[in-house]
């Protein structure tokens, strides 16, 4: 039995893991004729709760948290984009929540066949991936799961 990828979901946060991850999810797409679909969260409510000891005036820091989250993790993704080689068929996507939950709503939204991530993101200091998301990825997908160390 041959197993093909047809699509293929990595999460990228800007760390060295996401990135290790990306190199594999990209050898295996060329391999495949597979499509990457890159997908960064931004986990917003965590970032916020980082701010709770702060004043709030007027409501605007959630708001501008979360304009710089977003600016954060579309320059991400366009930093991961530009490392595709120009023979494999990408797609990028921007979403806010949980990373866990919100990575497998991608991969289930593109009918994956694949989810390739780094074990370790960036951490609670940057409010990107937080917890374990790589566990909680492998226990609850429906697809494949590739940790890349």
């Amino acid at each position: 039995m041959t197993v093909e990828y047809k699509t293929i979901v990595v999460p990228a946060d800007g760390s060295e893991n996401s990135k290790r991850a990306l190199q594999h999810a990209v050898s295996i797409a060329e391999r495949n004729k597979a499509q990457l679909v890159v997908v960064h969260v931004a986990n917003i409510v965590s970032a916020i709760s980082n701010f709770d000891q702060t004043p709030i005036s007027g409501g605007y820091v959630s708001e501008q948290i979360a304009e710089d989250m977003e600016e954060t993790g579309k320059e991400i993704l366009n930093d991961v984009v530009k490392e595709v080689p120009a023979d494999v068929t990408v797609k990028s996507v921007f979403e806010v929540g949980s990373p866990g939950p919100a990575v497998l709503a991608v991969a289930k939204k593109f009918n994956a066949d694949l989810i390739v991530m780094g074990s370790r993101g960036l951490g609670p200091l940057k409010g990107l991936f937080m917890g374990s998301v790589s566990s909680y990825v492998t226990s609850h997908s429906t697809c494949p799961v590739l940790v890349v160390k």
